[in-house]
């Protein structure tokens, strides 16, 4: 009997052991299969997604450059000054197309020079200035550029073979160079322009924290651009030949297997159309594998952990399952009278297992009580997260029914609010967030419940989705609009503040409230063109208008004019006259940043030319109070009160004590000169100043012209040698400068009245 016993324990257990290590073997074979069958599919998507990204960022650097270099080929001012001789006389021509050339150089985009040539007026401008060329250096750049098969190409060149004058500085030993060449659209070409761009600032841009995988990027003649690890540039700029025929062989994109020095490497290669340039990455198979071999030892460890645990509870299960009735005697025959601490230490699994879930059952009792009471801040983190798009579309029917939200509705539409300004109110920047808590608080009490869900704080703006349960949609629209006034009334009356609220387009799904709000956001920003205190719908944007025309420079100029001459009647005109400009057509709102934003720089970069300090010199302070601004009316007024009206006075307080310095030094040269040859430009060119600038101070100073002045002073001469010598008029006359004593006669009449002889006559 006792045999028996035994035998029928190690079947059950035999039985029980095979159940439950049968499966695991199987569900670990077949998940280490399909796990490294994913994970190589996976790597080699990764490493095409790898070089797609590495095309992506070299190329979009690589075309930025190419349009703003042919935006600026193709402006008229420049197909003009190619065919110029640049000279002292055409010095601001030159200047213009300098100050161009420097602002292209600012993009964050590695150019280290841009070079434009004029083979036709044989001159070249490059960071180091202008240049004029010989012969043999139009020869050069003929046979090294303009021979060139392509009117626009991209090339890759050693520094000691650049074929022009550059201020590159030797960085790398290649460089990438666009060469165009000039004018574009015309057959016979007489000009070029060149950038350069060294080879590691493409490795700068493709650089990436795989140590195991090297990226390079070949060019049409399968010479290596870039590589990913900066040691290899200029080092080895050659491809081995077997890579190069499998990347015929095959179509526009791919990858294969190649063997390099006796090591197997996966090579991933792309075809980019817009430069025909290959975009490869190699990596080693065997850190490919290396995955899946992690896969298969943990697989292997999982498996037999779970084997052995699974000998354990058969082992278990066995004798359990063979001694039920010890077991139930166990149970039975604890004492009553043991204390209860001692009773839960000799409960047996299933006793504990219910123990244990008893208490979680009171705990999530203790739990929803609390829930209960903070269910206006759950409801608040549920919107936020949903405006944010963190919500999936199975949560959203669990939180609505959780949160006794509306369920059933016709369209939603969602509302974004946010402060104008503070400026002269009581309140500051810091109480921002406290004044946008307070106006959700209005809004709940403002808006049916039955048609909103909660309203909530998000990004320094307030967010209301208001619920739609009418047909007629113009009639909803209506509603929506008288809301919004009635909440932009309430927020003045009881604030004080203007406040303006962007409006999305209707949308009927709970999952699309992200970009409904990206939409109320953008409606915002168009506050720069309406003004503030604006309801501003999407639906009601001209959001294809223009974004990039032409910088108004010659009003720029003409208000910089005005201030370096500290007239602020003529600045203000031009100040009215530019935002005039900019607010002429609906455009889109980065429009109005992207030309401000530029405004806002020139004003700086005058501010450092004209030597000037302002109270505030933090650059970076001027363009955050810039961009917390919200309308033209309040960018105009800062622009006035911040730069322009500070400039005019400094500029006016410095000029004050130099102009008249300026004039004394002009009359001194007039009295000491005026029997020479005398005139404006050379009395500025030996002060080296702008005759205009020098004719505008004396003009002020003196209240003549310097012509005018002149003509006075040489008459006086002329009176004091008619009275006190014996010199003819005509001797007169040579002596200061006249072509001939006709013309001092009659400068003479117009003056005193009489000729000359009747004016000795008179005095004899």
């Amino acid at each position: 009997m006792k045999w028996c016993r035994i035998k029928h324990y190690y079947k059950m257990m035999i039985v029980i052991l095979m159940i439950s290590t049968v499966p695991v073997i199987i569900t670990g074979t077949l998940s280490y299969w399909q796990s490294s069958q994913a994970i190589q599919n996976y790597s080699n998507q990764e490493k095409m997604q790898n070089i797609y990204q590495i095309q992506t960022n070299v190329e979009q650097v690589l075309k930025n450059i190419d349009h703003s270099i042919t935006y600026f080929v193709r402006t008229s001012q420049l197909q003009q000054y190619i065919h110029e001789s640049i000279s002292a006389e055409t010095f601001s021509d030159y200047d213009t197309i300098k100050r161009d050339l420097n602002h292209l150089q600012t993009l964050d985009t590695g150019i280290e020079d841009i070079v434009l040539v004029s083979l036709e007026q044989g001159w070249l401008i490059n960071n180091n200035g202008l240049m004029h060329i010989d012969q043999s250096t139009k020869e050069s750049i003929t046979n090294h550029y303009l021979s060139l098969a392509d009117n626009s190409t991209w090339i890759l060149e050693e520094y000691e073979t650049i074929g022009l004058p550059h201020t590159v500085q030797h960085r790398s030993s290649h460089y990438i160079n666009l060469a165009k060449k000039l004018p574009l659209l015309a057959s016979e070409k007489t000009g070029l322009i060149t950038v350069f761009i060294p080879s590691s600032a493409l490795t700068e841009i493709m650089e990436r924290r795989v140590d195991a995988e090297s990226f390079l990027i070949l060019d049409e003649a399968n010479q290596i651009i870039s590589h990913s690890n900066s040691n290899y540039i200029g080092d080895n700029f050659t491809m081995p030949e077997q890579i190069i025929t499998s990347i015929r062989s095959q179509a526009k994109e791919g990858q294969f297997d190649h063997i390099i020095d006796d090591i197997p490497y996966k090579v991933t290669y792309l075809h980019s159309d817009y430069n025909n340039w290959t975009y490869l990455s190699l990596v080693k198979v065997s850190d490919l594998n290396k995955r899946s071999s992690s896969i298969g030892w943990i697989t292997f460890i999982i498996c037999s952990i779970l084997l052995l645990l699974s000998l354990i509870a058969s082992i278990l299960s066995s004798k359990k399952l063979y001694r039920p009735i010890r077991r139930i005697h166990e149970l039975v025959s604890q004492s009553n009278e043991e204390h209860q601490q001692q009773s839960l230490v000799n409960q047996n699994e299933f006793s504990l297992i219910e123990t244990h879930i008893n208490q979680l059952l009171n705990k999530n009792k203790h739990l929803e009580v609390r829930m209960q009471n903070q269910v206006s801040q759950l409801k608040q983190l549920f919107i936020i997260r949903l405006l944010q798009g963190k919500v999936t579309a199975n949560e959203i029917p669990i939180k609505l029914n959780a949160f006794n939200y509306p369920r059933v509705w016709k369209q939603l539409t969602l509302l974004s609010l946010q402060i104008d300004t503070l400026k002269n109110h009581s309140f500051d920047k810091s109480n921002s967030d406290l004044l946008l808590f307070a106006i959700n608080n209005i809004i709940e009490d403002l808006i049916d419940s039955q048609k909103r869900l909660t309203p909530v704080v998000i990004n320094h703006t307030q967010s209301t989705i208001l619920i739609n349960n009418n047909d007629d949609y113009q009639q909803y629209m209506r509603f929506i609009n008288d809301k919004a006034n009635y909440i932009q009334k309430e927020v003045k009356r009881i604030f004080g503040l203007s406040i303006s609220i962007g409006i999305s387009q209707p949308f009927k799904d709970l999952i699309e409230a992200k970009e409904a709000y990206h939409e109320s956001i953008e409606a915002l920003k168009y506050r720069i063109k309406v003004g503030a205190e604006s309801v501003i719908f999407f639906d009601n944007l001209n959001r294809s208008g223009q974004l990039f025309i032409d910088y108004p420079k010659n009003i720029k100029y003409k208000l910089f004019d005005a201030i370096k001459l500290a007239n602020r009647t003529k600045a203000d005109h031009e100040s009215e006259k530019l935002f005039t400009y900019i607010n002429r057509e609906d455009h889109h709102h980065n429009y109005y940043q992207i030309i401000l934003t530029r405004f806002l720089y020139d004003l700086i970069e005058l501010k450092q030319v004209l030597g000037v300090e302002l109270a505030q010199e933090d650059n970076q302070v001027f363009l955050t109070e810039f961009f917390e601004l919200k309308t033209l009316a309040d960018i105009k007024d800062w622009f006035t009160q911040t730069f322009i009206y500070p400039l005019i006075e400094k500029v006016e307080a410095r000029t004050k004590s130099e102009d008249k310095t300026l004039s004394e030094k002009i009359i001194q040269i007039i009295q000491d000169e005026f029997d020479h040859d005398i005139s404006l430009d050379i009395i500025a060119s030996k002060l080296h100043y702008n005759p205009n600038y020098l004719s505008n101070i004396f003009q002020k100073e003196t209240h003549r012209s310097f012509s005018e002045y002149l003509l006075l002073y040489r008459i006086a001469k002329a009176k004091e040698w008619l009275a006190e010598t014996n010199m003819s008029v005509k001797e007169i006359a040579a002596k200061l400068k006249y072509n001939n004593s006709q013309n001092f006669i009659r400068s003479f009449r117009r003056i005193e009245g009489l000729t000359p002889g009747k004016y000795r006559n008179e005095l004899r």
